[in-house]
């Protein structure tokens, strides 16, 4: 920025918008706005052509840089009281900058209009100082990613490039003309050479933020042109100031053109933010760039200075005061990077050892998990196998379980299951394994000895004092399971000797339940199920009557309701049948294929008839066991249905468990390919109740990732637990897997879910699962979450 003539300097802006997008998106920018911006050029261009020269210059134009950052600090402030947070403090400097230039630029009009002298330094320069200030302030307050250090860099890369710029410049420009007008006052000077300072700091602040900021933002581009439009203009004017042939409005034009792109600014659309797989990877490209841009015009600065030397000429004063600022800054800069890297590599590290524990820990109770508990069983079956050494399996499931859920809550039930593996942990030896297999499953090692029906005596007397759970107490029984290989007993596979405990465990609970029942043999999964409950799921297979329900997923960001997961429902002649019941009796009678087939139609043609009257694509998830997954006829049948319902890519997902998918991992890796192509989606469900780690899911080309209920069980409660989900969040950002929380029952796990910046959630505070009929009255409502 130079002193001028006829109305002055530079400046920007930037963008941060906090705010939501409507859902009815109007126009980036107003129509009636960018006419008005265009209809004002054209009338200050064109009166430049009938107009005398001094009349157009002295009236005209001055009037016009009057009227543009008036407009301009209008919409900015405007945009400002709309915004919230750190964009509200931006959007305020940008206008209160405006506001100063347009104060300046009003006494400048009323001296040039009235004849008086305008002397330099004038009233008129605190205006224009002030506002290349305030818009250096606007652009460090924008909300870029990175935070508070984020800033702190920008500005440090701003004065280390401006001093790069100011050393070259002083060598060849400034330095000369400084000595030659050796008696020209100080501050004159000062100011003279304050002008091109600021837009230096001021261009290298808008393209750092801009490089620096999320995608997808007009209103930012828009601060960026304004920006540069109003730099060229300082840049033009001081150049035609220093040849003596400043013409007037040839080089005042671009002033006006800068302050209307920043009305025009104030007045865009906040555009969203959320781009994909493309946009992370230009995001990251221009993260690079504004990363490496700092490096140019000190690299320069240094170059010029080496060869000035070189070529027998003396560096000043300011000249070594100069290169001081950039050299010190060059390596602070690089202490700071190297300080990034040592606390990157710190938080990615504590990131993995949180996810390796996780891996091998039930996340509700701390307790070991199925993996864990298998590799240590693997371990004593081949101990057992060598050196003869006993081990046994102790399977407990706790009675009732489902009442507590139903009448207490699940939040009830959760409480209950970590009192109860508390419990159970301190009933057995330090050298035993105690893990939670899933939902109210537990299972003890015994190894070295240790007697099994002594180590269940103690375990049930643990259980036998009641819980005070969510303020009643309540009574809880257990039934046992137990497996055990003696010193003569032949080896096993762990898988074989878990699975026999688990047979054992489902004896005694149709023994009547609060049993313990030895492995023996004859005893099979037949023990399992009630009495003719395969013959009638047959019947109802092939008669059509297993129905689904569905339960909506909601955005977060929107509080729409965006897909709907299929749930299967099946009365038989006794009542209700939960699903966790009838699906395995449907794998082991053979029914599972065709009762997948079924589902998948009924899910496709309701979905083809809800998407008929609705705007927006809507998807539905259907639950598919992984066996049927990888089954080879699955893709032609999806096939079919996608093509005869004419569903659109994303609007059909299948949903698979963590631990089967894993399972037929290298087959499932194929089938996604397929499906894919079809355009559907596979989900992962119930992640955190196997073992499996993002960083291994990312090799797969999932849809989303479902976070288990359990994971979300204290996240309100437990700052440990918030943290490890976080770390869970970030990474799954990190591979652009998206999340969907499941089992949200609490306001409080909600809100923690914000904070986090989880997409989408699903869970009974939101909505219940409802029948099909139900769905068209909730797709056609308001919002079911309050945003």
């Amino acid at each position: 920025m130079l002193p001028q003539t006829r109305g002055v300097t530079t400046s920007g802006g930037r963008e941060a918008s906090q705010e939501s997008p409507p859902s009815a998106l109007p126009p980036l920018l107003p129509t009636t706005a960018v006419c008005s911006a265009g209809a004002l050029l054209a009338v200050v261009v064109g009166l430049a052509f009938v107009l005398p020269a001094d009349v157009h210059d002295r009236v005209v134009s001055n009037l016009a840089q009057l009227v543009a950052p008036a407009a301009a600090a209008g919409a900015l402030l405007r945009r400002a009281r709309r915004s919230l947070g750190r964009s509200r403090l931006t959007w305020a400097a940008l206008g209160t900058a405006c506001a100063s230039w347009a104060a300046g630029q009003a006494w400048w009009t009323s001296q040039e209009m009235t004849g008086a002298g305008i002397p330099f330094p004038s009233v008129a320069d605190v205006g224009f100082v002030a506002f290349a200030v305030l818009a250096a302030v606007g652009l460090l307050l924008h909300p870029a990613d990175g935070g508070g250090r984020a800033r702190w860099r920008r500005t440090s890369d701003a004065v280390m490039c401006t001093a790069a710029v100011a050393l070259v410049s002083w060598q060849f420009v400034l330095g000369p003309v400084v000595d030659r007008q050796a008696a020209t006052p100080q501050l004159d000077w000062l100011l003279f050479l304050t002008y091109p300072a600021l837009d230096v700091a001021l261009i290298v602040l808008c393209l750092l933020t801009a490089a620096r900021a999320r995608m997808r933002q007009p209103d930012l581009l828009l601060v960026c042109a304004g920006l540069l439009a109003l730099s060229i203009s300082d840049g033009t004017f001081a150049y035609l100031q220093a040849t003596m042939r400043y013409a007037g409005f040839s080089a005042d034009l671009g002033w006006v053109v800068g302050f209307l792109l920043l009305a025009l600014a104030g007045m865009a659309r906040p555009a969203g933010t959320r781009v994909g797989c493309a946009g992370d990877a230009r995001r990251d490209r221009a993260a690079l760039a504004a990363h490496l841009l700092p490096y140019v015009p000190v690299a320069v600065a240094l170059v010029t200075t080496v060869l000035h030397v070189l070529l027998g000429g003396e560096l000043g004063v300011v000249e070594v005061c100069l290169a001081t600022v950039v050299i010190t800054l060059v390596l602070a800069r690089q202490y700071l990077a190297l300080r990034d890297n040592v606390r990157l590599s710190a938080e990615l590290a504590a990131r993995e050892a949180v996810l390796r524990h996780q891996a091998f820990h039930d996340v509700l109770t701390g307790l070991a998990n199925r993996a864990l508990f298998l590799d240590r069983l693997q371990h004593a079956v081949a101990l057992h196998r060598r050196d003869r050494r006993p081990v046994a399996v102790v399977f407990l499931d706790l009675d009732d379980f489902k009442v507590v859920n139903d009448t207490l809550g699940h939040a009830a039930g959760d409480e209950l299951i970590v009192r109860a593996a508390d419990r159970l942990g301190r009933a057995t030896r330090a050298g035993d394994t105690v893990a939670r297999l899933g939902g109210d499953e537990f299972a003890v090692l015994l190894e070295d000895g240790g007697d099994a029906e002594e180590a269940t005596s103690r375990l049930l007397e643990a259980l036998r004092e009641p819980f005070q759970v969510a303020g009643s107490p309540v009574l809880v029984r257990a039934s046992v399971g137990i497996c055990a290989l003696g010193p003569d007993d032949p080896p096993l596979p762990a898988d074989t000797l878990l699975g026999r405990s688990d047979t054992a465990m489902y004896a005694a609970k149709r023994a009547g339940k609060g049993q313990v029942v030895r492995y023996r043999p004859g005893l099979t999964l037949q023990e399992r199920e009630p009495a003719g409950l395969a013959a009638e799921l047959r019947r109802a297979v092939h008669a059509g009557e297993v129905t689904l329900a569905y339960q909506p997923i909601v955005d977060l960001g929107s509080g729409r309701v965006v897909a709907l997961e299929a749930l299967a429902r099946w009365t038989s002649d006794s009542g209700a049948v939960a699903p966790d019941v009838f699906v395995p009796v449907a794998q082991r009678a053979g029914l599972l294929d065709e009762l997948t087939g079924q589902l998948l139609a009924q899910a496709c043609e309701r979905l083809a008839c809800w998407s008929a009257d609705r705007e927006g694509d809507l998807a539905v998830h259907v639950n598919v066991a992984p066996a049927s997954l990888v089954r080879p006829g699955l893709v032609p049948r999806v096939r079919e249905l996608v093509e005869w319902y004419g569903l659109t890519s994303g609007q059909l997902v299948l949903e698979v468990s963590e631990s089967g998918l894993l399972a037929h991992e290298e087959a499932a890796e194929v089938v996604i390919g397929e499906l894919s192509q079809l355009g559907v989606g596979v989900s992962l469900d119930d992640f955190g109740v196997g073992h499996s780690s993002l960083a291994r899911l990312g090799a797969l080309s999932l849809e989303s990732v479902k976070i288990d209920r359990s994971l979300l069980a204290r996240i309100d409660r437990d700052p440990r637990e918030a943290t490890l989900l976080g770390a869970v969040f970030r990474l799954a950002r990190d591979l652009t897997l998206p999340v969907i929380a499941g089992g949200v029952e609490r306001p409080g796990q909600l809100s923690a879910l914000r904070r986090m910046g989880c997409p989408q959630a699903q869970g009974f505070l939101l909505a219940r699962p409802v029948p099909a009929e139900a769905v068209p009255d909730l797709l056609g409502g308001s919002r079911l979450l309050a945003v």
